[in-house]
């Protein structure tokens, strides 16, 4: 246990003892977080718990991990959160592409913009807002991105559309006819979200056409 005595862009220092400071980085602050600023978990004067990670004599650093006090929540998914289940949660974050959602553990899912109503919708803060409690269906669980796929919409979805969705994900996850495998870009996982839902939308019509 140490205080912080100062924040920088990258990490906080906290004094272990006097005389002695140990760093936590940014990316050891959350498992299920991206911390942009230390800011956002820790404050100047706090007293915060952490573990020793490494010690480096020669260079006189400590390094210490908030997160490394509690076991990470994505080693266990699959107790949490199903493909197809009804979750509850409120809305973290705007963006144009869509809202992220907090759910339990303090995972956050992602509702694409095309997954919030049949229909559409020009600007995500037109219908949802920061704070708000939605209801919505997991579509996709994605472990290398740490992201759950959600969708308000298919929370009223029957058994066959619920599929329709669940299986334009999963073909996007193996990189069948999308041309995205090995995809590296900081948006790929969006991009992937929005061609599954015109995969989604292909597959419903094309179903349509058969009956």
């Amino acid at each position: 246990r140490g205080k912080v005595r100062n924040l920088t862009s990258y990490g906080a220092f906290v004094e272990l003892e006097e005389g002695i400071d140990g760093m936590v980085h940014v990316s050891d602050m959350s498992w299920t977080r991206k911390i942009n600023h230390p800011s956002e978990m820790v404050k100047k004067a706090d007293e915060i718990d952490a573990i020793v990670l490494d010690v480096d004599p020669e260079q006189q650093r400590i390094s210490l991990g908030m997160k490394q006090l509690t076991n990470d929540p994505w080693d266990e998914i699959d107790t949490h959160f199903k493909i197809g289940d009804l979750v509850t949660g409120s809305v973290s974050k705007i963006t144009s592409y869509g809202a992220f959602v907090e759910l339990k553990e303090g995972i956050d899912g992602l509702v694409h913009i095309s997954q919030i109503s049949e229909e559409r919708i020009e600007k995500v803060k037109d219908v949802l807002n920061s704070g708000d409690e939605i209801k919505a269906r997991v579509i996709k669980i994605d472990r290398d991105e740490r992201r759950i796929g959600l969708s308000i919409k298919a929370a009223e979805y029957d058994d066959s559309q619920l599929a329709a969705e669940t299986a334009a994900f999963d073909n996007l996850g193996s990189g069948k006819n999308t041309g995205m495998t090995g995809m590296s870009s900081p948006y790929s996982w969006e991009a992937k979200t929005a061609m599954s839902i015109i995969d989604a939308a292909l597959a419903k019509k094309k179903q349509a056409g058969e009956e």
